[in-house]
């Protein structure tokens, strides 16, 4: 028996290539050396015997075969032996072969596998302990294989997971039952509260909240996992594929964890960048929003300077927060990583000329203080309200109600003429001129324009209304009236009073206003000279 058996073994090994097949019954093989075993059995990476997804042992390559396809003869071996009904586990035997230098793992006269001296020393163990370890382990799997597809076993196994199932559910009930209790709770008892005057119960409850729900999707997850694993390993069709279910969804978290666990020292540095930044900034957000509210005052320093100035500050501060946890973001010096920041920076570069431009020229508006909020102003030839005031852009409201947008840039370097800052200073001037004919004593036009701009609502007392004679034209003078106004923003009102009483009082006096441009004698009946003449006086010029 033991002849034909290392008849076995010669064949399977010279069909590998570890020995030279032989011609007759005298020819002993040639075994490889030791040196040569040893060096084969380091070429490629071990592999795993399986038998319905159980992990039996591990095998390396054997001559011109590699680790794997060795592993899946040897599977497929074990696997017919626990099919047989012929088969008793207590029927494999270990053969010894010096010529080969191996121990056979056999069933009557078929071999299973071979355990080679070089795998035992490579194990720091010797041949017969590693060959008998691996012929209980097959034994093993074999009476497991058949006790897992008795009727018995799979009643049991379905049993279990019924219940299972239903433990399972009743968790996650459990879960959701607690979280949103545990919700409600938090935000009846930290909505109303606020943390060092800077961090609202709003901003407390979002926080918890997010992170409540990172760490309940977690557990739901583990636990799904755990459940899928479980459920699918108490059935023998299933096992393998719970193995690799899990391995597939375990081995990605794996790695993360283990990528987490290297980056925990840079993570660990760049939440504490990021609580004082957050902090910091909400301490000086409170602070400017106290100066704007009047409720803290610095000489030199106006109220609506505060919200711009907060603004600068805030840039600075993220922009010095970034430079120090750059080094410590996770994939910083990585060339992707480079690459789309140069990427990013250029095309900051390329289209931020005229925004750096405008918020420059925002900055210098804010501080020179040409303007503030709801004053009215002219820029360019907009009249209107400043509604709103930014880094970038000026709005003006003008007196038709239209929203009117105009660069800061623009801005600064044209005119800009501030009516409400005249008029805190009874510098507002409103003026309107005509133009009388000479036959008309100037005393009396100064006296009639003066006495219509008195009579005129928001035109201020004192100072006086005053006239100005601008031109003597070939047929007329032109005549201004100056009257003083605090109401900036009811100039149009004004200007339409003015004018009216104005008309009034030179009608009243029977005296002719020239404008525009008018030529006509006084003597004349009709105030001003029909455009078209008559049809008869075309007929007599004729």
């Amino acid at each position: 028996m033991f002849a034909r058996v290392s008849r076995v073994l010669l064949v399977v090994l010279s069909t590998c290539g570890l020995v030279a097949p032989s011609h007759g019954q005298t020819a002993d093989p040639a075994p490889a050396s030791e040196t040569e075993l040893s060096a084969e059995a380091h070429n490629d990476s071990t592999a795993i015997v399986l038998l319905k997804g159980r992990e039996l042992f591990e095998v390396g390559p054997l001559g011109i075969v590699n680790a794997q396809e060795r592993a899946a003869q040897i599977s497929a071996e074990i696997l017919a032996l626990a099919k047989s009904p012929d088969c008793r586990p207590e029927d494999l035997r270990l053969m010894r072969d010096d010529r080969v230098m191996a121990t056979g793992i056999v069933n009557n006269l078929k071999y299973v596998t071979a355990i080679f001296d070089h795998e035992a020393e490579v194990l720091n163990t010797n041949t017969a302990e590693l060959a008998a370890k691996r012929l209980e382990i097959i034994r093993q799997a074999i009476i497991e294989y058949r006790s897992d597809y008795s009727a018995t076993t799979l009643i049991k196994s379905g049993v279990i997971a019924v219940l299972a199932t239903i433990l399972y559910v009743g968790v996650l009930r459990g879960i959701v039952l607690v979280r949103r209790r545990f919700e409600g709770s938090l935000q009846r008892r930290l909505e109303n509260r606020t943390l060092f005057k800077v961090l609202k119960g709003e901003v407390l409850v979002g926080t918890v909240l997010a992170v409540d729900k990172l760490v309940h999707f977690v557990l739901v997850l583990w636990l799904t996992l755990a459940f899928l694993n479980y459920l699918l390993s108490l059935f023998p069709w299933t096992y393998g594929i719970a193995s690799r279910i899990f391995e597939l969804a375990a081995g990605p978290l794996k790695a993360f964890g283990r990528s987490l666990a290297a980056m925990t020292p840079s993570l660990f540095f760049l939440a504490f960048i990021i609580v004082v930044t957050v902090f910091t900034l909400r301490g000086i957000r409170f602070f400017f929003e106290e100066i704007g509210k009047g409720k803290i005052s610095i000489g030199g320093f106006y109220p609506d300077w505060a919200r711009p100035t907060f603004n600068i500050i805030r840039v600075i501060v993220l922009a010095f927060a970034f430079v120090v946890a750059f080094p410590y973001i996770p994939g910083s010096g990585s060339a992707a990583f480079k690459g789309v920041s140069i990427f990013l920076g250029l095309l900051v570069s390329i289209g931020s000329g005229s925004a750096v431009a405008n918020a420059v020229s925002g900055i210098i508006l804010i501080y020179m203080r040409p303007f503030s909020l709801g004053d009215r102003v002219r820029i360019g030839e907009t009249i209107g309200d400043v509604v709103e005031l930014n880094l970038l852009t000026t709005r003006i409201r003008t007196t038709k109600n239209v929203r009117v947008t105009v660069p800061n840039n623009n801005i600064l370097s044209g005119q800009i003429a501030n009516f409400t800052a005249k008029a805190r200073t009874r510098e507002l001037i409103l003026h309107t001129s005509i133009t009388i004919g000479y036959d008309v004593p100037w005393q009396q036009v100064h006296d009639l324009l003066i006495s219509a701009a008195k009579a005129t609502e928001y035109v201020l007392e004192s100072p006086e209304p005053f006239v100005l004679q601008k031109a003597l034209h070939d047929f007329y003078v032109e005549y201004e009236i100056n009257a003083y106004t605090d109401k900036p923003q009811s100039m149009p009102t004004i200007y339409s009073d003015l004018h009216r009483n104005i008309q009034v009082a030179f009608d009243a006096a029977e005296v002719e206003i020239m404008s525009p441009h008018g030529r006509m004698s006084r003597e004349s009946v009709p105030k001003f000279a029909p455009e078209t003449p008559p049809d008869d006086e075309v007929d007599r010029g004729r």
